[in-house]
């Protein structure tokens, strides 16, 4: 937080000169008249304040394992959730988030599968077969626990590694490799075909390194600020269809 900011002002006749702002009017009833200087809050300059880029961040996001008991062996996606929601001191476990994300069938009988973009599909234990889920069911159960959520799917990675340098770490979908995959399958659900792949994993992405072109993540098979290459992330983000969820929140 800045301090107070020193605005010198001019006496124009008619007008005071106030740091861009030129007052006119009955002068004696302004109650800084004849004053050389004021204080104003820094938040009258916060536009003019230009973004200082981040080389380098590493954020310090609680490491929740999805293997430890009771073991959510599908369960990537709501494990970096509560990750995500533990850094902001949002009390929740990974398996109360895998009870309360909605679900839909792995198969539904007719030869049809169910749409990651609808529900977790399957079982998110692992007692049975399971894919994962993707951005929308995440970011509708988030909003349970906070009303500052933010879907920044759709977005580039520079803007996703933009809110990192800002403090926030942000939940992902990637690959298991955190590079690009060549085993998607074509799969009919009702809402029509989909491209998907059991490469499919999420982590939290919580720092970067740009002179080592070096991306940290916190990985819930029990990796905290994991490195892994940029580039190949950054291709993995934009084939898993760029799905990304953060908290604009100040920690």
């Amino acid at each position: 937080m800045l301090g107070p900011v020193l605005v010198i002002i001019i006496l124009l006749g008619t007008g005071v000169y106030v740091g861009g702002l030129t007052i006119t009017g009955n002068l004696d009833k302004l109650p800084f008249v004849n004053k050389v200087e004021i204080f104003i809050d820094e938040t009258i300059l916060k536009k003019e304040k230009k973004e200082k880029k981040v080389n380098y961040t590493k954020l310090d996001v609680p490491l929740i394992n999805q293997l430890d008991d009771p073991t959510l062996y599908n369960g990537c996606e709501v494990t970096s959730l509560a990750m995500l929601l533990n850094y902001y001191d949002i009390n929740v476990t990974k398996n109360e988030l895998g009870d309360k994300i909605k679900t839909v069938p792995m198969d539904y009988g007719n030869g049809q599968h169910g749409n990651p973009h609808k529900g977790f599909v399957g079982d998110v234990t692992g007692a049975n077969p399971g894919l994962g889920v993707y951005h929308g069911p995440i970011m509708a159960l988030t909003k349970k626990y906070t009303t500052k959520a933010v879907d920044l799917s759709g977005q580039t990675f520079n803007d996703v590694i933009q809110k990192v340098g800002e403090g926030h770490p942000v939940w992902t979908i990637t690959t298991a490799t955190f590079a690009p995959v060549d085993d998607f399958q074509a799969w009919d659900t009702p809402q029509g075909e989909i491209k998907i792949t059991f490469s499919e994993h999420s982590v939290v992405i919580t720092g970067f390194d740009r002179k080592n072109n070096v991306i940290y993540i916190n990985n819930p098979y029990g990796h905290k600020n994991q490195a892994v290459n940029w580039d190949d992330f950054e291709a993995a983000y934009k084939q898993m269809g760029k799905q990304a969820v953060y908290i604009n929140k100040e920690k």
